[in-house]
């Protein structure tokens, strides 16, 4: 699978995020109105955390997006200091996880760039947020790694953890050498997450309509595709068929891809070592003259 830098929706480019909790209709320290609606108890937030925060967005009355159809999984917000009058990154450090609000902000208030281009004055934008958790990359790993135990035995896989945290299970062997760093491997393969839902084949013409039925190919261990690839893919041998279990951290992580990859998504491929064209080898490092 190809690369994809991901962006968080359009909230993020506002800057807007909750802010303190309570009842009734507050301001944040900059003077924008918001409601809570639940009061969460968990920890509280501060400067640097990665929160994951569910947003739906309205103009009036009217929905413009809900996160959880578009992305179908939080989204990822590093807290920062506010930037500007209109940041709500302002009233962040009073936030616990298990908020939810609405901020309520005249449209003729922002900056135009940041203006929806279909209100006008008078209009209310109105963005709830609910802060799921606060991020923590252990946390995580601990996670995948209980899910992919129960994915593996639920499923009868009998796969073998590779030193780089892959899961490997081979089913057929192949013939020959494993690739080398630079080698170039032509890969058949379909991706889908645990839920069983495929994302993406290369044997599937519904999910690339259009385009050829060839094996993705690329120079393997040189960053061209997501971790769990270079790191699972290393140990095939030409004509090998295996399934490769990705914990998150070694596929999208946080960001995921949207729409079809939620945040933190274990990865589950069949591939196919189609073939292994040897590469130019790597140039020797030359130490600098001092």
């Amino acid at each position: 699978m190809k690369k994809n830098n991901q962006f968080l929706v359009a909230t993020a480019a506002l800057g807007l995020l909750i802010a303190s909790c309570g009842t009734g209709v507050k301001k944040t320290p900059g003077g924008i109105e918001y409601i809570v609606h639940k009061s969460g108890s968990g920890a509280q937030l501060k400067l640097g955390d990665t929160v994951l925060v569910n947003v739906t967005q309205r103009i009036n009355d009217s929905l413009l997006g809900d996160s959880r159809k578009m992305v179908g999984a939080p989204i990822p917000v590093l807290v920062q200091k506010p930037q500007n009058k209109y940041d709500l990154m302002e009233g962040i450090a009073l936030l616990h996880e298990g908020d939810s609000a609405t901020f309520i902000i005249p449209w003729d208030s922002l900056p135009a760039q940041e203006r929806p281009p279909f209100g006008k004055k008078g209009d209310k934008l109105k963005i709830t947020f609910a802060v799921e958790d606060k991020y923590s990359a252990t946390a995580q790993k601990e996670k995948d790694e209980q899910l992919i135990k129960e994915y593996l035995e639920k499923n009868k896989i009998n796969a073998t953890k590779n030193a780089e945290g892959v899961y490997v299970a081979v089913t057929e062997e192949g013939t020959g050498n494993t690739p080398n760093p630079g080698d170039t491997v032509y890969v058949h393969y379909t991706g889908k997450l645990t839920s069983g839902k495929v994302f993406d084949s290369s044997l599937d013409s519904t999910l690339r309509p259009g385009m050829p039925l060839d094996p993705i190919k690329f120079p393997i261990g040189r960053g061209f595709v997501i971790k769990g690839w270079d790191a699972g893919l290393s140990g095939l041998k030409k004509g090998a068929k295996a399934i490769l279990v990705i914990p998150s951290t070694l596929a999208y992580g946080l960001q995921g891809s949207p729409p079809v990859i939620p945040g933190n998504s274990i990865l589950v491929f069949d591939v196919q070592m189609v073939d292994i064209k040897p590469g130019a080898p790597e140039a020797p490092v030359v130490p600098s003259k001092k």
